[in-house]
């Protein structure tokens, strides 16, 4: 349970390629991001902390990046964070999934919005939207999250929010959530 409330927390401490198109708005790939262990398409207006930001936050060590939305909403920064866990045996993305979902319906005030099936690498995942309260002190939150396994490690990303959010907001993480891969982006376009 500790590495799933690590990848809630982290994504709500933080909080203070292709295209998509739901709820009316249109996102786009504007900058690629790539660490050697993970891809993920930012659209506009998003920007990578760097590891230092990171550390001088305080931010968890199971946390090896961290995207944010340069604009504040409702006061807050939104944020996606993104968590590594060593696995004792090798898990598959489908199970890894459910184990997460379970997990962190055991958070306090938690409540199921919505769970999509989703694909990453050809991998079936589910995208699961909930609210849940990160600790006794903290409001309720809306999360989006994922999480997929490479082998004997497990990632989960993580999008923390206001409960409230416009449809922009919520277009623009999913679109995050659902174009992360674990392949190099420049050697797939370079072998094309």
């Amino acid at each position: 349970m500790k590495r799933f409330v690590l990848a809630v927390v982290a994504a709500t401490f933080l909080a203070g390629c292709g295209s998509s198109t739901s709820g009316g708005s249109k996102v786009t790939c504007e900058q690629q991001f790539w660490n050697t262990m993970f891809a993920a398409c930012l659209p506009k207006g998003w920007r990578v902390l760097s590891d230092e930001t990171l550390r001088q936050l305080g931010v968890p060590e199971e946390t090896v990046a961290a995207f944010q939305f340069d604009t504040p909403h409702a006061g807050q920064l939104d944020t996606v964070t993104v968590t590594r866990e060593p696995l004792s045996t090798d898990m598959k993305t489908p199970d890894y999934s459910q184990s997460n979902l379970l997990a962190v319906s055991a958070l306090p005030d938690y409540r199921l919005i919505d769970k999509e099936t989703v694909y990453i690498d050809g991998e079936q995942s589910s995208l699961h939207v909930f609210s849940a309260r990160p600790s006794p002190d903290q409001p309720i939150r809306r999360y989006y999250q994922i999480s997929v396994s490479q082998e004997k490690t497990g990632y989960t990303f993580t999008g923390s929010f206001p409960l409230s959010i416009q449809d922009t907001e919520a277009d623009q993480v999913t679109f995050i959530l659902k174009n992360v891969s674990f392949k190099d982006p420049n050697a797939e376009a370079e072998a094309k």
